[in-house]
C-alpha cells in the first residue's frame, strides 16, 4: 500500500507545483497593474479549471496503472536450453571441396568447425562448392581455428583444402531423437 501513498504524494506534489507557479505568474503580472483594476486572466482560470477538473481522477488512474503493471506478464526469451547429447566427428576434406554431413542443428545452437591442427594447409569455408573454392568469397580457416555457424543443418556448409591431406573437426549439441 505505500505504492498507493507514493503515488497520492506524487500527484498532489504535482498539482501543488502547478499552483505555485500558476499563483507566481499571476504575482508577476500583478505588479505591473494599476491597484484595483486587477482581474484573473483567462488563462488562470482554465489552469485551476483543469487541475480541479483531473484532481479526481488523478488517484483512479494512479491505481489503474498500477493494477495494469502487476499484471503485466513480460515474456522474456533468454539463452537456449541446454540439449541432452552433442556430435562431435572429423571429416576428411578433399581439395575441390566437401559438403559436411547432415546433422540438423537445435535452434538457438551453433555448429564448431576446427581446421585439424596437424593439417599441412588451411580451409576455405562457403556456402556451396563454389564459394569454398574460390579465395575471395571463403573464410579462410588456419589450423587449429576455430569458427562457429548458427544454420540449421551441417550440410549447408561447405570446406575446401588448399592442399590435400586436410580435416575439419566438427561438434554440436544434439537432442536424442535428432529433433531441433
Amino acid at each position: 500500500m505505500s505504492e498507493q501513498r507514493d503515488a497520492k504524494v506524487a500527484a498532489g506534489m504535482s498539482t501543488a507545483a502547478a499552483i505555485a507557479a500558476a499563483l507566481a505568474w499571476l504575482n508577476s503580472k500583478k505588479v505591473g497593474a494599476a491597484p484595483g483594476d486587477f482581474v484573473l486572466p483567462e488563462e488562470f482560470v482554465q489552469l485551476i479549471a483543469a487541475i480541479a477538473a483531473s484532481s479526481d481522477t488523478i488517484d483512479a488512474n494512479v491505481q489503474r496503472i498500477i493494477h495494469e503493471l502487476s499484471t503485466l506478464a513480460i515474456a522474456v526469451q533468454g539463452w537456449p536450453a541446454n540439449t541432452d547429447s552433442l556430435t562431435a566427428l572429423r571429416v576428411a576434406v578433399v581439395v575441390t571441396g566437401t559438403q559436411l554431413p547432415s546433422i540438423t542443428i537445435p535452434s538457438g545452437m551453433s555448429i564448431v568447425l576446427k581446421a585439424w591442427p596437424l593439417n599441412p594447409g588451411w580451409l576455405q569455408v562457403g556456402a556451396s562448392i563454389a564459394e569454398c573454392s574460390n579465395v575471395n568469397q571463403s573464410f579462410p580457416l588456419l589450423p587449429s581455428e576455430i569458427v562457429t555457424y548458427q544454420v540449421q543443418n551441417a550440410d549447408e556448409v561447405y570446406v575446401a583444402g588448399t592442399v590435400a591431406g586436410c580435416f575439419v573437426t566438427i561438434t554440436v549439441e544434439q537432442r536424442r531423437g535428432g529433433g531441433a
